[in-house]
């Protein structure tokens, strides 16, 4: 079968966190065996008890280990942490490569609900609510017992189809007023941008995206800030269009855009990712054909142990935040800027979400303001620019 191939790295302004020796450790599977603890309760919000299973390399004794937690594929009507054959063989092999991993159960809706627009958003939304509640049950974990030994500044998500829907909203949309309004009301009725499936207190900030057949309601939500991430879709799925259109063929009244809308975004922004399409392909290829699971597991490892070990290829934004202060934020009329150690930048540009820069100042000073009030509300992007050609961006929210 024929196959298209994009990828793109782009070097960023700070890694997050870097592995200085990293050897064969996340790339090969240098464990022979995995332990696999199941049934952990993440939550009892909602009144619902969500459980995952939990996956590390048997013997291993190092302190703190990237995480990768996996959603399930189902339509948002079945499917479960221990039926998704790739989630779970993702699980196996990334703990085999020093990873630890997780496979999670979400809340799911019935096939009703999915026929109709609002009951089908609702049902996703809270799926997504209770995939921030995973990271920060981990978070908790590290700032408490440490009983998983996570790195809480190396939380990788994903999933196969609608986990892959799921974490791709999870990760892209992170202010109400980035939703476009047919979507503000759900998510505010079910606890805002962070959810209410429980775990409170802690970050939900994800640093990479396993997208593997999934899609966004609104491509444009891919920003200057989206993660770092490995991306594979069939050009001919249309159960989650590769395109746009109604999920499952049409028979789901919510719009979904797949890799080919997403794909340009990533180009645009600079996005650091890889993505793989499968020409002629339908829906999740890979679920039923050995040698693509094989493909897509291994592309996804070598990406992410660049991402993890090699300097200067990261994850934006995280070490960002202790040299670039925007407030207020969200802002009305004006913000400021606020850099530590300003000799070193160039400038500072405010971008609307289709990359435009509306606003640009050179770095004559540690604070500089930028005027708002002639413009929409909504989110945009700040973009510093080192002196050395690199860069950093922060996320503005205008209301």
């Amino acid at each position: 079968m024929k196959l298209r191939f994009y990828a793109l790295v782009t070097l960023t302004l700070v890694t997050a966190y870097t592995f200085a020796q990293c050897g064969q450790r996340y790339k090969d599977q240098i464990f022979s065996d995995v332990t696999i603890t199941s049934d952990i309760t993440y939550s009892t919000a909602n009144g619902t008890t969500l459980k995952l299973d939990f996956y590390e390399p048997t013997g291993d004794v190092e302190a703190q280990r990237p995480l990768l937690i996996m959603a399930h594929g189902g339509s948002f009507i079945g499917g479960s942490k221990t039926q998704d054959n790739v989630c779970t063989q993702y699980c196996n092999a990334f703990a085999k490569r020093g990873y630890v991993c997780a496979s999670i159960n979400y809340r799911l809706g019935n096939a009703f609900q999915m026929l109709d627009s609002s009951s089908a958003m609702e049902v996703v939304m809270k799926a997504i609510s209770d995939g921030k509640s995973a990271v920060r049950f981990f978070r908790k974990d590290a700032a408490t017992t440490n009983t998983y030994r996570v790195n809480p500044n190396m939380i990788i998500v994903g999933g196969n189809s609608a986990g892959a829907v799921l974490y791709m909203h999870a990760v892209n949309i992170d202010s109400l007023n980035e939703a476009p309004v047919h979507l503000r009301n759900i998510i505010t009725q079910n606890g805002g941008i962070e959810g209410n499936s429980g775990n409170d207190g802690y970050s939900s900030e994800m640093q990479g995206l396993v997208n593997l057949a999934g899609g966004l309601n609104v491509p444009e939500f891919v920003g200057p800030n989206s993660k770092p991430s490995f991306n594979a879709h069939g050009d001919s799925d249309n159960t989650v269009p590769y395109n746009c259109g109604n999920a499952q063929g049409g028979l789901t009244p919510v719009r979904l855009c797949g890799l080919g809308a997403v794909e340009p975004l990533y180009q645009q922004f600079g996005i650091n990712h890889v993505s793989k399409v499968y020409v002629a392909a339908g829906h999740v290829p890979w679920q039923s054909d050995n040698s693509m699971y094989v493909e897509i597991d291994t592309l996804t490892a070598n990406f992410f142990y660049d991402v993890i070990c090699t300097s200067g290829v990261g994850i934006k934004g995280v070490e960002a935040d202790k040299y670039i202060a925007v407030f207020p934020n969200p802002a009305k009329d004006q913000f400021s800027v606020t850099l530590t150690g300003a000799e070193q930048y160039a400038s500072v540009q405010l971008m609307d979400l289709q990359g435009r820069v509306l606003q640009q100042k050179a770095v004559d000073n540690t604070t500089m303001v930028f005027q708002t009030a002639d413009l929409a509300n909504g989110v945009y992007f700040i973009r510093v620019m080192k002196n050395d050609g690199t860069f950093a961006t922060k996320k503005v929210v205008l209301q």
